[in-house]
């Protein structure tokens, strides 16, 4: 009798799945599809641009990627592919786990033994599933900006002082786990209600596979988030949806686009939030950390080693100050309610 719940061969097949997709297959964004798409899209622009110089000279240029930054997004991408497989088994367990747990309980109460849901149905909740995933991706960004104590994580990513395509890996191994961890259980818990009520059964493809408006969002053009070329959807779209050009100006150091722009792909988020910036024009951009005032800090990550331990320390620090002032807030707060006490008493 079939109960509807994942198999130990469908988890294998979908863990395997995503461990060919993070080996680069047809899922990572270097792989041959993308990049052609990427390479398509350039050549689209340069005509458009017409910048007066060779076109792979615009498309890769020396300065950028023979930049001191650039090879340190190389060395972070070699040795978080490993990482990641690990990541990447977590995340399709643990959103596949929780969601089968939930389907089936959510579909005893509510749907008995009615028939499995239709396509449109089935259609349905991989949307919801996109959206759920984009929302928490929004706001695991953002909190990891606002958050001191987690923000060192983060700054890795930020400390990109030239963007290409591999920056897009220029991430700490804990901004990855705590980010991925979070999305799986809300995806879990989201998706294992719709398909208990809706579907009937859940399917670890479902629940752990990639949404194809994900894939094609990212495969026109996403590769060049991270890069020196401007790619803007106008005004309008980008009220809807995050271009290349607003996620380079969420790396800009410039005061007026600090904490902007933290959506994966729908820009409704920060629309929703207050933290949409859509530029007018073509912006000259500087990449990299910057202080409150927009003046550039010196490079935090110039090696490896660096990059995978100095947040660590900078984390701590910023635990110990926000313990630190903790402390001085709640010593006030009974200094003031001791005065008042004695002046009370006089």
């Amino acid at each position: 009798m079939d109960t509807g719940q994942p198999t130990v061969e469908e988890l294998l097949a979908e863990i395997g799945r995503e461990l060919g997709e993070l080996a680069l297959g047809a899922g990572g964004r270097l792989s041959p599809v993308f990049l052609v798409a990427m390479l398509g899209i350039c050549l689209w622009l340069y005509r458009r641009q017409k910048p007066g110089t060779g076109f792979f000279a615009w498309v890769f240029p020396k300065s950028v990627y023979f930049h001191r930054s650039h090879w340190v997004d190389i060395k972070i991408f070699l040795f978080t592919r490993v990482l990641n497989l690990l990541v990447a088994v977590s995340r399709v367990g643990v959103a596949t786990g929780v969601g089968a747990i939930v389907s089936g309980s959510v579909g005893e109460m509510v749907r008995g033994d009615a028939p499995a849901g239709s396509t449109g149905m089935a259609i349905l909740v991989a949307i919801l599933s996109f959206v759920v995933v984009d929302f928490c991706a929004y706001w695991v960004h953002r909190i990891h900006h606002e958050n001191r104590i987690l923000w060192p994580f983060h700054a890795v990513h930020h400390s990109a002082e030239v963007m290409t395509p591999i920056t897009l890996y220029r991430k700490h191994p804990v901004y990855d786990f705590l980010g991925g961890v979070f999305a799986s259980l809300v995806l879990g818990l989201v998706m294992g209600v719709l398909l208990g009520v809706f579907v009937g059964g859940v399917s670890a493809y479902t629940i752990g596979g990639i949404n194809i408006a994900y894939y094609i969002f990212h495969l026109v053009g996403s590769n060049l988030r991270h890069s020196h070329i401007w790619l803007s959807y106008g005004p309008v779209l980008e009220h809807v949806l995050i271009s290349p050009a607003q996620h380079q100006v969420h790396h800009s150091v410039d005061v007026r686009h600090h904490d902007k722009n933290y959506g994966e792909v729908l820009a409704i988020w920060d629309w929703m939030f207050g933290t949409l910036y859509v530029p007018r024009s073509r912006e000259q951009l500087t990449f990299g950390l910057a202080d409150a005032e927009g003046n550039r800090l010196p490079q935090r990550h110039p090696t490896l080693r660096h990059l995978l331990f100095r947040p660590f320390a900078d984390s701590w620090t910023a635990l110990g100050e926000a313990l630190g002032r903790r402390r001085g807030q709640v010593q006030g707060a009974a200094a003031q309610g001791s005065g008042a006490h004695r002046r009370g008493s006089d």
